[in-house]
């Protein structure tokens, strides 16, 4: 049988968008944010993939446009002191999605534990003064039986 319940990562408010103050409960980070994490395996035998969910309030995005960007990036250290940025998944936020998106994310080959980060990006391929305001509240991991648990920040 498999868990189908997420372990919580990152709880808060944080505000995406063009217009500082509309969200008076939330802080204020502009046109993008990113979370770093830290994704360990609990068993060696377990597959090499997870999910990450992001959840979001207000979401509101215009048809004809892509919507806002995931983008989850693995850092590998590739020589002492100096590592790497890969992307390993991406995803687009829109209305439709109903303020979740889940974004799988496949760690076959690399290093564990895996050192990874959740980027939002505020669509901007709408004219400027338009660009939806919306927050992000909540930061998932759903792996079956918990094969991957995820801890916020970089940690050794």
């Amino acid at each position: 049988m498999h868990s189908s319940q997420a372990e919580l990562v990152w709880q808060g408010r944080i505000h995406l968008g063009d217009e500082p103050g509309v969200y008076g409960d939330a802080a204020y980070s502009g046109l993008a944010m990113e979370l770093p994490l830290t994704l360990a395996k609990t068993d060696p035998n377990g597959p090499d993939t997870t999910t990450l969910r992001l959840r979001t309030q207000d979401v509101a995005t215009f048809g004809g446009y892509p919507g806002h960007a995931i983008t989850v990036i693995l850092y590998e250290e590739d020589q002492p002191n100096h590592f790497t940025e890969t992307i390993l998944s991406s995803a687009l936020l829109t209305s439709a999605d109903n303020n979740k998106v889940d974004i799988p994310v496949d760690l076959s080959g690399a290093a564990l534990p895996a050192r990874v980060s959740v980027r939002v990006r505020v669509d901007t391929e709408v004219p400027p003064g338009l660009y939806d305001d919306f927050v992000v509240v909540r930061l998932e991991n759903k792996s079956p039986q918990f094969t991957f648990v995820a801890s916020l920040g970089f940690t050794a």
